[in-house]
Formats: C-alpha cells, structure tokens, sequence
C-alpha cells in the first residue's frame, strides 16, 4: 500500500540522519529508492501535509517531516498548510 511506503519514507526524514543528509544532497535520487508514484513524490517535495493527511498518512510522521525538513519548519505555517485553526494541530481538523 503506497500509504505505508509513503510513511516510511516521512519516518526515515524524520529520524534517520543518513537519510535526512540524503535527501538534503538530491531529494529526487533519495526518493528513488521508494515505490512512489510521481504525485506522491510531488508531495514530499512540496511538503504537501495536508495532501499526505488526507490519504491516510499519519498526522504524527507529516509534522515530524515538517519539523525536521520543512525550509519553513514554523508550526504556524504548518497549521495554515492544513487549514487549521488550532496550535500546534498534528491532525486535520474537521
């Protein structure tokens, strides 16, 4: 199920340092070594939390990816990237 490789992929951005270094040198090339569909890789790249969300991802892994790798990294605007009115939100509202 494209979901989970898709979590793995957050989880490893989120806590592997390897990984992060990878990604940071060519985030195209990282995300090769996942079956990912060209959607799902735009996605991660655009930091498309809300997109990730509502297919299914976990709200915990989209703000740890956010955290860690966002050039942004605000929860601010990491609340406004899902249209939530809440502090601090890890989930959709709604």
């Amino acid at each position: 199920m494209k979901r989970d490789v898709i979590e793995r992929v957050l989880w490893n951005l989120s806590m592997d340092r390897f990984s992060k270094m990878k990604f940071k040198e060519d985030p195209n090339k990282f995300l090769s070594r996942f079956v990912l569909d060209e959607s799902d890789v735009e996605k991660i790249l655009t930091f498309d939390v809300k997109a990730l969300q509502e297919m299914g991802v976990n709200p915990m892994l989209t703000m740890g990816y956010w955290i860690e790798m966002s050039p942004d990294r605000s929860m601010h605007t990491y609340n406004q990237k899902l249209g939530s009115t809440g502090q601090y939100s890890a989930s959709i509202k709604g």
